[in-house]
């Protein structure tokens, strides 16, 4: 999956404060509805991979992702309300403690449900396909050109992010270790520069760099210039503006 794209598809990756509903799936009588409100959607990608890998069974297996906005708990296996309340999950709550809060609501009669806002959201999926754009310029994306990655405002080349640490399907966090791929037999590798790595293209599996996930939001991959078009490298302790994933 090689070829570009033309640009000019919104979405927002990465973002302000974000917003989840949480039911209860007990039984059919269950009415309890939760809002949850965290400090960003990265925060509610960091508590679904801390409960979804936990191994406090009960957590595990009460609490399950529908979508990025909605989650289901079984209250009669783990009621997720208590979540930092109940001692034996502390060790993971004390990672979320001003990140995140619950709000308890009534939808037994159809009313008290908080409506939350529309966010439209790219689903950080490990083995899916993504154009990278620019959080400061939306015109500017990335795009493979002679053998390595510059940025261009006419054109998107799709990529291929995977986290070496997950399986296909995933939801990928700041911390997982990720390659880049544009096609089966192309990945995203790196060539060493002054100050910096240029970001090149090369057909050897074993040659694919491996970045950090938040790598992309952090700045950490930045615009420079060559002779012909502005090209994306990678520098240790950049702060370039940052880039976000769009479908």
């Amino acid at each position: 999956m090689s070829s570009s794209t033309t640009v000019g598809r919104a979405a927002t990756s990465f973002g302000g404060m974000f917003y989840a509903h949480l039911h209860d799936t007990s039984h059919d009588r269950a009415w309890r509805l939760i809002l949850i409100v965290f400090a960003t959607r990265q925060t509610a990608d960091e508590w679904w991979r801390a409960i979804s890998t936990s191994n406090i069974r009960k957590v595990k297996e009460s609490v399950q992702r529908v979508t990025p906005q909605f989650f289901t708990h079984q209250v009669s296996k783990w009621d997720c309300f208590s979540f930092f309340s109940d001692r034996e999950v502390s060790a993971i709550a004390s990672n979320f403690r001003g990140k995140m809060f619950f709000i308890l609501e009534s939808d037994g009669l159809g009313k008290g449900i908080t409506p939350i806002p529309q966010q439209t959201i790219v689903d950080h999926t490990s083995g899916d396909w993504f154009c990278i754009r620019s959080k400061r310029d939306a015109k500017q994306h990335w795009h493979y050109e002679s053998n390595q990655i510059v940025v261009s405002d006419k054109f998107c080349t799709p990529f291929r992010i995977t986290a070496s640490n997950l399986h296909s399907g995933g939801i990928m966090i700041g911390s997982d270790t990720v390659t880049l791929a544009i096609s089966e037999y192309k990945f995203v590798g790196l060539r060493r520069f002054a100050d910096g790595w240029n970001l090149e293209v090369t057909g050897h599996p074993a040659s694919a760099a491996q970045f950090k996930f938040e790598d992309l939001d952090k700045g950490r991959l930045v615009i420079t210039d060559d002779q012909r078009d502005p090209v994306v490298s990678y520098v240790p302790g950049g702060s370039g503006a940052g880039w976000e994933l769009v479908l």
